[in-house]
C-alpha cells in the first residue's frame, strides 16, 4: 500500500467514524430530553465519548482533505 493509499484509508475511516458518531448523537437527543437520574448521566457520559471521537476524527479528516489537491478529493 502506498503512502497516499494509507492516507486515503485513514481519511475514509475518520469520515466513517465521524458519520457514525453524528448519527448516534441524533439518536441520543430524545434520551437527553426525557431521561432523568442515572439514565441521563449514562447518556451524558456516552455523549462525552462521542465528542472525543468527533474531535479526533474531524481533525484527522481535515488534515487528510487539506493534504490533497482539488483534483484528488477524499
Amino acid at each position: 500500500m502506498s503512502t497516499s493509499d494509507g492516507i486515503a484509508a485513514r481519511g475514509a475511516q475518520a469520515r466513517n467514524n465521524l458519520v457514525v458518531a453524528l448519527r448516534e448523537c441524533c439518536e441520543l437527543a430524545d434520551g437527553v430530553e426525557t431521561l432523568e437520574g442515572p439514565e441521563l448521566l449514562e447518556v451524558l457520559v456516552y455523549l462525552d465519548s462521542l465528542r472525543f471521537v468527533m474531535a479526533e476524527s474531524g481533525q484527522l479528516l481535515q488534515g487528510v482533505v487539506r493534504g490533497y489537491g482539488d483534483d484528488e478529493p477524499v
